[in-house]
């Protein structure tokens, strides 16, 4: 199995720089990811409002979080970087405490001398004589801890050094082939000892192949594919989405109560694999109870199987969406907002406050809104609240609750002043976040325009990013932290159906600024002209009563009479704005083009002419106008 041309790394020369080079190259880089990713702030971090109030089971809640808050150091991909690096630290070391092999040197003349690479002749000269008088062979004496040959070798070593930098001939092999005998033998080696590949270790060799290939690889792709396979797009498992499409399809989706979407979710697989051996009608008891606030014997598996509740809904929102029924998704987005604040469905919005009295406010028809217009023993009154301090706190509770004013929508294409029939458009959505209680001035009416430049006419879509990302929501029951969102649906008000897929909002101003979301229309307008008129919905995933709906209207117009135009204008540049224009138009453009000028003696004999012709022939038509 050995060749006998190739030498072995018997004396581990080379392959602990192969090691560390392999190591280096895998641990640079997992090595910043893991710091940039450590620095990054939580995404899931919760601020605490500072108002006092505490569930009832507020310790069982705190300890839920802090027991799945996911650490940033201690996670098992830092581990395995952080043995690596221990790996690492240990090769360097045996590198570095190694002697290197005479083979393996570089020859260095100055070095061998001790002599700077400025050192002039009569210095080599000197130092050369001096060293010869230390290490002749005649000259040595009490040699102590070394033989005569060491010595001889050295002084050898030491007249070759001083020939290549003195004698002629010897100088240059040392330039050219880097040694003073001359070229060197080529030397093809392993980097590996010779016990590991001769047949002694052949055994180990197939055992090390063999636990690579067919066990560690297969067992990475399987984990990668089970992962992919079992799980989809919005995180939650196949066989819940396989239940779902398959409830909303064999039923009447117009017929959906909120008990059957509990029911519905209670039988989600991820509720089998977290808790093994639990039933749906088991986690429909426990959904129910802390719907209801109510505290159970075992609390943290309660805690447990709600915390997957939120998530699942959204995609089960997702799913609903293929069946565009308005009134579906209402019911699962209010089913998120109950679970998010721990509230029946369909509850009155005053109970999201704390210290109340729920059995008087469960029967109120008070809002949020109308409330903070009463002083403030009214609002005792109608919440049950006897102190001025629970009050304080309720009140506290209650500006921190976001409701969205949608200011004005409508319909636009990029670069024109109409919409036309069969256009490519977007909706345009100008809102606004107002806290309970705060009251907000007339907002500008240049704030409500919506202005086209280069940037928005390519990139539309590209002011959904500009606004800051929401604070995390007040949930003192939800087991997790989570950030508010708006879903945003535009209905047909007749058929009571989704025209678009839904559309998330996470980003808005909260300071009373406006903010613009655009929705990027998938399908052309009507080829009829006319209105039509939809409803637009903002609708929170987080609080009850922060929803808003407002009515739009498109308007189809056609399209606006342009004259006709002389053969010889060219079509427009895409670099342009009129040829981004003409794209969405789905007219034609052209590159480009660079004017390159005539001669400049060809200029001079023939401008009269070309000027009498360029009138001639560019101007016919507008002199055949002015003449008639």
């Amino acid at each position: 199995m050995s060749d006998s041309r190739y030498s072995y790394d018997e004396n581990a020369e080379v392959w602990p720089y192969f090691a560390m080079t392999l190591l280096s190259l895998v641990l640079l880089p997992s090595t910043w990811k893991a710091t940039i990713r450590a620095m990054k702030p939580e995404k899931n971090y919760s601020p605490k409002f500072e108002n006092g109030y505490k569930p009832e089971n507020y310790d069982d809640v705190e300890k839920f979080r802090i027991k799945n808050r996911k650490s940033k150091i201690f996670t098992k991909t830092n581990i395995c970087i952080a043995l690596g690096w221990i790996i690492l630290i240990v090769v360097a070391y045996f590198i570095h405490s190694q002697e290197t092999s005479e083979d393996l040197k570089r020859f260095d003349p100055y070095e061998i001398l001790g002599i700077p690479y400025s050192a002039t002749d009569r210095e080599i000269k000197s130092r050369y004589r001096k060293l010869s008088l230390k290490f002749h062979p005649d000259k040595i004496r009490n040699i102590v801890n070394t033989t005569r040959e060491v010595m001889e070798a050295q002084f050898v070593e030491m007249t070759k050094a001083y020939k290549s930098l003195t004698d002629e001939d010897t100088r240059k092999n040392y330039l050219d082939y880097g040694h003073p005998d001359g070229p060197q033998p080529m030397k093809h080696g392993i980097a590996l000892p010779k016990w590991l590949v001769e047949e002694k270790g052949t055994p180990l060799v197939i055992l090390g192949y063999s636990l690579l290939v067919g066990v560690a690889l297969p067992f990475v792709v399987w984990n990668w594919w089970s992962g992919t396979k079992q799980y989809t797009k919005n995180g939650i498992h196949t066989i819940t989405a396989a239940n779902i499409f398959e409830a909303f399809a064999k039923s009447s989706v117009d017929n959906v109560t909120f008990d059957s979407l509990i029911r519905l979710l209670a039988n989600s697989q991820e509720y089998k694999i977290l808790i093994p051996g639990v039933g749906a009608d088991t986690v429909y008891d426990y959904l129910l109870a802390y719907l209801s606030r109510e505290k159970v014997d075992d609390e943290p598996k309660k805690l447990a199987l709600v915390s997957r509740s939120v998530a699942i809904l959204d995609g089960m929102l997702d799913i609903a969406s293929a069946f565009k029924n308005a009134a579906l998704l209402r019911k699962i987005i209010g089913l998120t907002q109950a679970f998010t604040q721990a509230l029946p469905p369909e509850s009155n919005e005053l109970l999201q406050l704390p210290k109340i009295d729920k059995e008087r406010v469960i029967h109120s028809r008070s809002t949020l809104k109308s409330l903070f217009s009463l002083d403030d023993k009214e609002q005792q009154r109608v919440l049950g609240i006897d102190s001025d301090d629970d009050l304080k706190i309720a009140q506290a509770v209650a500006f921190q609750i976001p409701s969205v004013e949608i200011l004005d929508a409508f319909f636009k294409v990029p670069g024109e002043t109409v919409v036309t029939p069969n256009s490519i458009a977007h909706l345009v959505i100008k809102f606004r976040v107002a806290y309970t209680g705060a009251t907000l001035p007339a907002p500008d009416p240049k704030d409500l325009e919506e202005v086209d430049n280069s940037v928005t006419i390519k990139k539309p879509l590209s002011t959904n990013d500009i606004a800051p990302q929401l604070e995390p929501i007040y949930a003192p029951y939800l087991p997790v932290y989570l950030r508010p969102k708006w879903t945003v649906l535009l209905v047909n008000p007749r058929e009571n159906k989704i025209v678009e897929p839904p559309s998330t909002v996470t980003r808005m101003y909260t300071d009373g600024s406006v903010s613009t979301y655009k929705i990027q229309l998938s399908a052309p307008m009507p080829d009829q002209t006319g209105q039509y008129r939809f409803l637009i919905e903002f609708r929170s995933n987080a609080y009850v009563g922060a929803d808003a709906v407002r009515s739009v209207v498109l308007n189809i117009e056609p399209a606006p009479k342009i004259e006709d135009i002389e053969d010889d204008i060219s079509d427009p540049e895409e670099d342009s704005i009129a040829g981004a224009m003409a794209q969405l138009r789905g007219g034609k453009t052209k590159k480009k083009t660079v004017d390159v000028s005539e001669d400049d003696s060809e200029e001079e004999d023939e401008s009269s002419s070309e000027e009498e012709g360029s009138d001639t022939d560019i101007n016919t038509d507008t002199e055949d106008e002015e003449e008639s």
